[in-house]
């Protein structure tokens, strides 16, 4: 491997910090050091000094959490949220995510905050899922600050404030957090925290589904299917957005775009069309879709 990809693991001790080689890593980990241990299993997942391996690279983390190794529990459990690792349940990525918050770890407090919130490995504890978010979001985690904006906004675990939980999505939102921006184009279109401006929905909306989210698009068609500020419903921009969504696999949209074709509303009537959309929606599981194939 050239100089240019050589990558120093960076280690802190009582004596400061001190930078090793995957070599010197290496013999870190043959000795059971938790932390040698983690940074082998980093260097083995994401292919740094060494050929990419995700089984030894998982076998190395999970042994670096078992010695209580906190930075390893916190990434085990965001690649089994991201479904990636499939090495542990949920109770025990909660678990994980629980003692790894008590280090002050972020992303911990921000999983830990999930569990108290969903009630898993736990029991159901919204004051504490907010102390939790509050924590990592005072600590700049902005899925973290989007979460505890969705407490305010339904006065779980702490008093009902929409003002509040507008200003914590729109803060994220400028971040460029995904799940802020849904929620603040939501804030917008519905007037929650903050007068109804349904420019700043669409906007905002655009900006999520072009960054990723297909559930804005999906929001955006649903607004352009709607009657508003003395508007009438737009079925091509609906149908447009509608679309958008479905091709990121949405199934709802996928039934939406399929009924558009049957019916001719918002684009050219396409009965093939229109079926083809309807049978990849009923294939998700969308009963309406199943219903309406029956009939045509």
């Amino acid at each position: 491997m050239s100089d240019e990809k050589k990558r120093g693991f960076v280690f802190h001790s009582s004596q400061g910090e001190t930078e090793l080689s995957i070599e010197e890593v290496k013999q870190l980990a043959e000795q059971n050091d938790p932390d040698g241990l983690y940074a082998l299993g980093m260097a083995y997942l994401f292919g740094w000094d060494i050929e990419t391996d995700e089984q030894l690279g998982y076998k190395c983390l999970k042994e670096a959490a078992d010695k209580g190794q906190t930075e390893a529990m916190t990434l085990l459990v965001r690649l089994f949220m991201q479904e990636e690792y499939t090495g542990i349940d949920r109770e025990t990525a909660a678990k994980m995510a629980i003692t790894a918050a008590k280090d002050g770890i972020p992303e911990a407090q921000m999983f830990a905050g999930l569990a108290y919130m969903d009630g898993v490995g736990v029991q159901q504890d919204y004051s504490e899922a907010a102390r939790y978010f509050r924590l990592a979001a005072n600590q700049g985690n902005d899925e973290a600050r989007t979460d505890l904006a969705y407490l305010y906004l339904n006065g779980l675990g702490v008093e009902k404030d929409e003002s509040k939980a507008f200003k914590m999505f729109r803060t994220a939102a400028n971040n460029g957090n995904l799940n802020g921006i849904f929620h603040l184009a939501m804030c917008y279109e519905h007037g929650l925290g903050t007068k109804v401006d349904r420019a700043k929905a669409e906007e905002w909306y655009l900006k999520g589904g072009d960054s990723g989210d297909p559930f804005c698009f999906e929001n955006l068609a649903q607004m352009y299917s709607e009657r508003w500020d003395g508007h009438e419903p737009d079925p091509e921009r609906a149908f447009e957005f509608y679309l958008r969504a479905a091709n990121m696999g949405l199934s709802l949209s996928m039934f939406m775009v399929g009924l558009s074709y049957v019916q001719g509303t918002g684009v050219q009537p396409d009965l093939e069309e229109g079926r083809k959309w309807l049978r990849m929606a009923a294939d998700s599981g969308i009963e309406e879709a199943k219903e309406v194939l029956s009939q045509l």
